[in-house]
């Protein structure tokens, strides 16, 4: 319990005790401990959400992955070819059926990676990682192929890039 001592005339002190008060909130190292809890506790709430929101959620972005076949058609052959728009490489075959198309994140930490003309390959500036043009990881840190993605036809001018 809380006592504090009051004067009361000039020699003689009276003990008054505050009745209502537990033990625990005494004394302000008690509060600032109790303070203290509290606010770690709400900021731990906090930062744990705003990681599982990163975590669980995307850019918020839709990526539009189609392309006009007019595009297609002017692309060359074996030379691969980035759409900036749809987020894809696209390395065109003799066809559709054998075009493919990957996507323009590296699966080591998901940077940008750029084709390499010298030396024929795809390139991840951030930390070096290599595929070749299907995709093959020829050296790391990336131990993941690049996922491939397919093209279909969306409409009449449309062709859609999807994963299936």
């Amino acid at each position: 319990m809380t006592r504090r001592i009051f004067p009361a005339h000039n020699t003689c002190y009276r003990k008054i005790v505050m009745p209502n008060a537990s033990p625990e909130f005494n004394t302000k190292r008690s509060f600032l401990k109790y303070l203290m809890v509290f606010v770690s506790g709400f900021i731990a709430f906090f930062s744990s959400w705003g990681i599982a929101r990163f975590v669980f959620s995307g850019t918020g972005q839709k990526v539009d992955r189609t392309i006009s076949k007019e595009l297609f058609q002017s692309i060359n052959r074996e030379k691969p070819y980035f759409i900036p728009q749809a987020e894809a490489w696209i390395i065109k075959g003799q066809n559709l059926s054998e075009s493919v198309a990957f996507d323009d994140r590296c699966t080591h930490l998901g940077c940008r990676y750029k084709w390499n003309q010298d030396k024929d390959l795809f390139e991840c500036p951030c930390h070096g990682s290599e595929f070749d043009i299907h995709g093959q990881v020829l050296r790391g840190p990336a131990t993941r192929h690049l996922p491939r993605l397919y093209l279909t036809e969306a409409s009449s001018q449309m062709l859609r890039i999807s994963e299936h």
